[in-house]
């Protein structure tokens, strides 16, 4: 009886502990779970903190720029001043030589402007000698010294390359007469007689070279010229102003040369009508040479 009570307290003791232990595990288990479940991050703690980590490199992406924008600044503000400071006399020496390149530039623009007129409009003045002769006359033999001559003029010459001429000019002719006669030597019927005139020629010119600013170059002209008598000298065959014609048209070729202002023209006479009246073969030829300046 004693052994089956002790046998049966130690079974009640047996499953007492297991109970306990038991119990003790299910409380353990338990509260394992629940501290998992309480403390396991959540889907939204998660996604905020890879909005955070975006965030922060976005941050960190605009500290970038900006600090790279600042350096830019800084650096061209640097160079800006650090660019040198002129004192008050370089910059009224600056000053005086914009004013004089502004007068060099109006100077050049006045200059081209003149050489556009130039080549449009020219004014010369002029001084030469002549040879005068009569039409069929025969001058071998005689002195050239006897029949020279002088002309002083000028003119206004228009156009480009082809362009037009008109002037004036005063001109003494000297010229040999002869006359029939019982005169034992030949000075008792030859005589020398001056006459002067005014002439207004009138020219068609070309030039058939030219500078660029067409100052300097080679012209060929031709025209006519309305030549008046104003008188002759005193003479063996007494010769005055009515003896000749009041008017005569001569015809007129002429080759310049131009350098600069300064021109040498050619020039020949071709009388069509007899300079005295009455009197045939008396058509004048006329052969110049003029130096002159143009304007």
């Amino acid at each position: 009886m004693k052994k089956s009570v002790n046998a049966i307290l130690l079974l009640a003791g047996v499953c007492s502990a297991g109970l306990a232990l038991g119990q003790q595990n299910s409380y353990y288990n338990r509260y394992d779970q629940d501290y998992r479940q309480d403390y396991r991050p959540s889907r939204r703690y998660e996604q905020s903190l890879d909005d955070r980590l975006d965030e922060r490199r976005e941050y960190n992406r605009r500290s970038d720029e900006n600090r790279r924008y600042d350096n830019r600044y800084e650096e061209q503000m640097g160079r800006r001043y650090s660019a040198p400071m002129y004192t008050g006399h370089e910059l009224s020496q600056a000053y005086d030589e914009g004013y004089e390149d502004g007068r060099r530039s109006v100077a050049v623009e006045e200059r081209k402007e003149h050489k556009e007129n130039y080549k449009n409009f020219t004014f010369g003045l002029y001084a030469g000698a002549n040879s005068t002769r009569f039409e069929g006359e025969d001058v071998q033999g005689n002195k050239l010294s006897g029949r020279l001559g002088y002309q002083l003029g000028f003119f206004v010459r228009g156009g480009g390359r082809v362009y037009g001429q008109i002037g004036a000019e005063y001109l003494t002719s000297s010229s040999d007469f002869y006359q029939a006669g019982d005169g034992s030597t030949i000075s008792d019927i030859t005589s020398n007689v001056d006459q002067k005139y005014i002439h207004v020629p009138a020219y068609i010119g070309v030039k058939v070279a030219q500078s660029d600013r067409g100052i300097s170059g080679v012209r060929i002209q031709i025209g006519a010229e309305y030549a008046a008598p104003l008188g002759v000298n005193n003479n063996a065959f007494n010769f005055s102003q009515s003896d000749f014609a009041a008017a005569t048209v001569n015809g007129l070729a002429n080759i310049g040369f131009d350098a600069g202002p300064l021109f040498l023209d050619f020039v020949y006479h071709y009388g069509f009508a007899d300079v005295l009246n009455n009197v045939s073969n008396t058509k004048r030829r006329i052969l110049g040479v003029n130096l002159g300046v143009k304007f």
